[in-house]
């Protein structure tokens, strides 16, 4: 989400660009970069880059072609251009070939001959995992970009920083960490990865111990985490009374990051986490800037928030749709990434202004419950109210019927009692007074098949698809 909830990236980011690279970032980049200049220009700048991905992909991309009857033309602005053009989902882009998704003036062969190009499988659960084609440069541009959003991670230079990860360890793009593996295979140039085993609930003492004392000889200037990794590697290190290297940056990305997450982190890391929302096919959508709000990558993305048809607990939200801007080598257009997000109802206190800024990331759409009165209930809305149970450790919610739900919940040793009763009436405040609450304690919860965490999911079948007009 995000970073990256990436990231949210709450559908994970690839991690690529092991060193610094001989790209020259200062005002221009090897991809099709238009200079900040005034904020005029920049609106022309960016509407001409949104014209012409639209262009390019009816044009040039095979995909595309059948969507070119349906373009409303260069005489109409690019934002109803892009609205009214079909959206693409994962599925399709899982089960059509990559080589449909680039444009025809670029060979994929050659490039992947040259190493302009590599084709990278996104990481995920079966049907959620695609092929496409990356393109560094424009993914280090995307980065870079979306450190200027957040004003403490300015002076970051992309690919760069000295970097620590603690993720899932299972295969993303080539990089794959499970097993028993010495430091010196877990270290790709600048970049450490620390997790070895694909549930959290496995790591041993000396996993602890390990992972600490590695944190501390290499000194990341930047810990790149999924939350809830971070937030069991916390609490047991906390536990244990270890000291822990302070990062100058925490980037949370991969999935949700729940306010119990946020709550394990800060008692070990004294630095505020950054959620950093997109994708490996999308590069970084939305950076949480300082003031605690999302911006929209507006150098490498255009983002449409698909308003739900259906009645929701919260006003605001819609399906986050992304079109990539100045990626020569791979379009998507209008993609689904299949997550929601909450517009802000006011401008951010940071003052910037290009593109969407976001309250919240709501999380994924196949995680959404619904009230006794069938309202939409997004996972952050729902970890609002279980955020603040004393001793909570780790949730996860089913709806089983309608008006039937269970609370699966790890606490703190001693305070079982108290979380299983804080649950029970916030789950009623949210679903409604009918709502039957059964609760189950868990000694853990066990992360999904791609090591991602499901915080809440229905048990009876729903149209995703009936969401939205």
């Amino acid at each position: 989400m995000a970073l990256l909830e990436l990231a949210p990236r709450t559908d994970g980011g690839s991690i690529k660009g092991p060193g610094c690279g001989s790209f020259d970032y200062g005002d221009r980049s090897p991809v099709s970069y238009i200079p900040r200049v005034t904020s005029a220009q920049n609106d022309a700048a960016r509407d001409e880059a949104i014209a012409s991905a639209i262009d390019r992909a009816t044009r040039l991309v095979p995909f595309y072609k059948s969507w070119a009857a349906g373009d409303l033309g260069g005489s109409v602005a690019p934002g109803a251009r892009l609205t009214a053009l079909p959206v693409l989902s994962k599925r399709e882009l899982r089960t059509r070939a990559h080589t449909e998704f680039v444009p025809v003036d670029r060979a994929v062969s050659a490039g992947i001959s040259t190493g302009d190009v590599e084709i990278v499988t996104t990481s995920g659960t079966t049907e959620d995992r695609v092929s496409i084609v990356w393109h560094q440069p424009w993914w280090d541009l995307s980065e870079r970009e979306s450190y200027l959003l957040n004003a403490t991670t300015r002076a970051i230079r992309a690919g760069c920083p000295r970097e620590a990860v603690l993720t899932t360890p299972l295969c993303a793009a080539a990089v794959c960490h499970v097993g028993d593996l010495p430091i010196e295979q877990r270290t790709l140039g600048r970049l450490l990865f620390l997790n070895q085993k694909t549930d959290p609930a496995y790591w041993t003492e000396a996993d602890i111990v390990r992972m600490s004392e590695e944190i501390n000889a290499f000194q990341p200037e930047v810990l790149e985490a999924d939350p809830a990794y971070l937030a069991q590697f916390c609490h047991r290190a906390g536990s244990a009374g270890l000291r822990i290297f302070q990062p100058r940056h925490i980037f949370l990305t991969y999935e949700f990051p729940s306010r119990l997450h946020l709550r394990q982190i800060r008692r070990l890391f004294d630095v505020t986490p950054i959620s950093s929302y997109g994708s490996t096919e999308t590069g970084h959508v939305f950076t949480q800037c300082e003031h605690g709000l999302f911006h929209e990558n507006t150098a490498t993305c255009h983002v449409n928030l698909q308003p739900l048809s259906r009645p929701a607990v919260v006003e605001g939200i819609g399906r986050i749709l992304v079109t990539t801007l100045r990626n020569d080598w791979f379009s998507l257009v209008r993609f689904d990434v299949a997550d929601l997000a909450r517009l802000a109802a006011t401008p951010c206190a940071c003052g910037r202004k290009a593109g969407l800024t976001v309250a919240s990331i709501e999380g994924r759409v196949r995680d959404l419950t619904f009230t006794t009165e069938g309202h939409v209930v997004t996972v952050n809305y729902l970890d609002r109210a279980l955020g603040e149970a004393p001793g909570l450790l780790a949730y996860q919610i089913e709806q089983l019927t309608p008006t039937d739900y269970l609370m699966r919940f790890v606490a703190e040793p001693g305070m079982e009692s108290r979380a299983s009763e804080f649950g029970v009436r916030a789950l009623r405040r949210v679903y409604g007074a009918g709502a039957a609450i059964i609760t189950q304690r868990e000694t853990a919860i066990v992360p999904e098949p791609s090591g991602k965490y499901c915080l809440s999911r229905t048990r009876f079948a729903w149209d995703p698809g009936s969401l939205f007009t």
